[in-house]
């Protein structure tokens, strides 16, 4: 399902979805197609889904005129004892 569908049919709600089609520009996902998996009308709700949720799930508010993920490089952290 396209984002602007979801926008649609959830509106200013909480969505958690899976990624089913994504395409980087930089250091940015813009995500295109979504797998709605629930809607959530409650933001402490909505954290509580986000926190369990798995790798390839997202929580995101309809709101938002397009899902855009800021990719982060892992940098590890050495310490010494």
């Amino acid at each position: 399902m396209k984002w602007q569908e979801v926008r649609e049919l959830y509106p200013n709600q909480f969505v958690k979805f899976k990624v089913l089609e994504s395409r980087i520009i930089g250091n940015k996902e813009y995500v295109d197609d979504v797998a709605v998996i629930k809607a959530i009308s409650d933001g402490k709700e909505a954290m509580k889904e986000f926190v369990n949720c798995k790798p390839e799930e997202l929580v995101y508010s309809t709101k938002n005129k397009e899902v855009v993920i800021q990719l982060v490089e892992n940098i590890g952290i050495k310490r010494s004892i």
